[in-house]
């Protein structure tokens, strides 16, 4: 019985300690509030920020609380702030904006308080931001260029081919000037990797400059510094695709098709592709013709048509490698949309035999002239029937105008 006498006295004990805790909190708290019941308005929502060149756009979904009369915007440490007023005409849907400018590059904590008329105030919303500014845009290289030159496949046309794009770009802007002496300014996609300029006046440099969006909410575009360039070589002629290394078109493993090249069916005797010998993961990328343990090859072809205006011009065509004796197999020029067969080879505007490995690792040049703008078409033809275990590879194509 004594017992339960103290453990009836020991639980009032701690009741009390409890309420006189209470009471001694509730009269700091009356202190602190001068007795007043605290009252918190609707907070901002959803806030975003977006980055920009020296300055952070904030936007947030405006409260329901009808009585919310102020938005108060801080950001360092609430050294700044900016108070925005919330007008009661608009509809509580609304989404509110602030544009805060002026601010130094780097990484901005902000913090967001709405207020009544009477002072009472919101809890706090956060959101963080970047501010981008000269020593981001000093830093973007611009996309390189992989070649600059007058185009085979599109006569008057000149080609930029471009390397791959930065995840951050947006695209190029290039700026020429065409014969005419009109300027001309385009835009060329991450997804582009060869752009045309129609009437390209050679004479004249064109100023390209690459774009960049710095991440996901920028509302501004950086720009690297602007490059000026002329064609590579005023002489030369750029044919697509044109070797060392070759690039593939339909994979089939060691032997594919080429890219951009005409690849007739006679020529594709590895399993129904031809023409692009990798040689086992070599970088290299041969245009190739083998009859080695395959079916035979009888005027496989493979070549490339454009259109080409009057002048003087030569094919300078890079010998790899061919082992044991070819039997018919020619480089060849001619007028039209395709190359002649090899008993029709005389018909070509200019052509060279291949033949041994005498002609390994030698460039060989094609000259020939036009009086009038033409249809050409180059590239090669092999009959492969009789001598098996033979094949020839070839690393590249250049055309060049002389006049």
């Amino acid at each position: 019985m004594k017992s339960m006498k103290k453990y009836g006295l020991l639980v009032i004990s701690a009741v009390c300690c409890v309420m006189l805790s209470a009471c001694s909190k509730m009269d700091e708290y009356k202190k602190f509030s001068a007795g007043k019941e605290v009252l918190y308005t609707g907070k901002p929502d959803s806030v975003t920020a977006y980055s920009g060149k020296k300055r952070i756009k904030l936007v947030w979904q405006r409260t329901s609380d009808p009585k919310v009369s102020m938005t108060r915007v801080y950001w360092n440490n609430r050294t700044d702030s900016v108070d925005v007023t919330v007008s009661k005409s608009v509809s509580s849907t609304k989404r509110d904006s602030l544009m805060i400018a002026n601010l130094t590059e780097g990484n901005y904590n902000f913090e967001l308080v709405d207020y009544d008329a009477a002072g009472n105030r919101s809890v706090v919303s956060r959101v963080s931001g970047s501010a981008y500014g000269d020593t981001f845009e000093k830093s973007l290289l611009n996309r390189a260029v992989q070649s600059f030159g007058k185009q085979f496949d599109l006569a008057g046309s000149t080609a930029l081919n471009w390397y791959g794009s930065d995840a951050q770009s947006i695209g190029v802007e290039v700026t020429y000037q065409d014969n005419a002496k009109v300027s001309h300014k385009v835009i060329v996609k991450p997804s582009d990797n060869v752009t045309f300029l129609a009437n390209y006046d050679a004479t004249a440099p064109i100023s390209y400059r690459t774009m960049f969006l710095p991440d996901s909410t920028a509302i501004d575009t950086f720009y690297a510094a602007a490059v000026q360039k002329t064609v590579d070589d005023p002489n030369q002629i750029i044919i697509k695709n044109s070797g060392y290394p070759f690039k593939p078109g339909k994979n089939g493993g060691r032997w594919s098709d080429i890219a951009d090249w005409v690849t007739t069916d006679s020529e594709k005797n590895h399993g129904g592709v031809g023409g692009l010998d990798n040689l086992n993961t070599s970088t290299e990328n041969y245009m190739s013709f083998e009859f080695w343990g395959t079916p035979q090859i009888i005027n496989g072809k493979i070549y490339q048509t454009g259109l080409l205006s009057p002048g003087s011009y030569r094919l300078v065509v890079s010998i790899s490698n061919i082992n044991n004796n070819l039997e018919n197999s020619f480089l060849s020029i001619a007028k039209g949309g395709f190359i002649p067969d090899v008993a029709d080879i005389s018909s070509s505007l200019a052509n060279i035999k291949l033949t041994n490995g005498s002609m390994n690792n030698k460039d060989l040049t094609l000259s020939f002239s036009l009086t009038q703008q033409e249809l050409v078409s180059l590239g090669v033809v092999c009959t492969m029937q009789f001598v098996n275990e033979s094949s020839l590879r070839i690393k590249q194509f250049r055309l060049y105008k002389d006049k």
